[in-house]
């Protein structure tokens, strides 16, 4: 594993054995532990943007391993929202950072190199998006009955897009249920997003409220 703390060489004066000022050594160990402290301060995981080189390769390749990119990885991208409910129908929503995406369009992609990833995504636009169904009481209104509000940082981010459609809880084959909420994709610019917890807020037209929160110090 590569050596994180810098290699700290002392200097020597004219005569063999003799170091440097006891002055001059606590500077330097002054800056070792200031090194030190950012190191162990910045998240190992957390959400970055743009994606540099590295964590592009780094993305291809958890994207390639036989099962990295499973429900269980995926789990930690998704929330369910036991308070909107409706019958058996529980309401859920999960988000795919820009760091996500190429793992799972490496995961997918047929013949795929790292090369081409770094060609497709690297110095290139890209988005947090967020999928929510939305399900709370039968019969529900047309699409965009629902609002939604993305805060981070105690200000609400305005999405880059807003797509909705009628949201039915699935069913077998052969069998049918009324649309019971909403469908949304939000897509929001990635670059307007740091590593901070996002708070998406949710009220529907007949008074129910729910909020769930990504701790984004933890997901890639």
């Amino acid at each position: 594993m590569r050596n994180l703390v810098p290699e700290v060489k002392l200097e020597w004066g004219e005569k063999k054995g003799c170091p440097v000022s006891t002055t001059a050594m606590k500077t330097q160990f002054k800056l070792l532990a200031a090194l030190l402290s950012l190191i162990l301060a910045s998240p190992a995981r957390a959400y970055d943007y743009p994606l540099s080189p590295s964590a592009i390769r780094e993305a291809y390749f958890l994207g390639t391993r036989q099962g990295s990119v499973g429900p269980d990885f995926l789990a930690r991208y998704g929330h369910r929202i036991p308070k909107l409910s409706a019958g058996t129908c529980t309401s859920g929503m999960r988000i795919e950072t820009p760091f996500l995406h190429v793992a799972d369009y490496a995961s997918k992609a047929v013949n795929y190199s790292a090369q081409e990833a770094m060609r497709d995504f690297y110095d290139r636009p890209g988005v947090l998006r967020m999928y929510l169904d939305i399900c709370y009481r039968v019969e529900a209104p047309p699409p965009n009955s629902i609002t939604i509000k993305v805060i981070q940082n105690k200000k609400e981010i305005a999405p880059l897009s807003d797509e909705r459609t009628p949201y039915a809880e699935p069913a077998d084959e052969g069998s049918y249920f009324p649309s019971n909420g909403e469908r949304v994709r939000l897509d929001f610019t990635a670059k307007k997003i740091d590593s901070s917890t996002l708070t998406i807020q949710i009220a529907t037209p007949d008074g129910q409220h729910a909020e769930t929160e990504f701790d984004l110090q933890t997901l890639r």
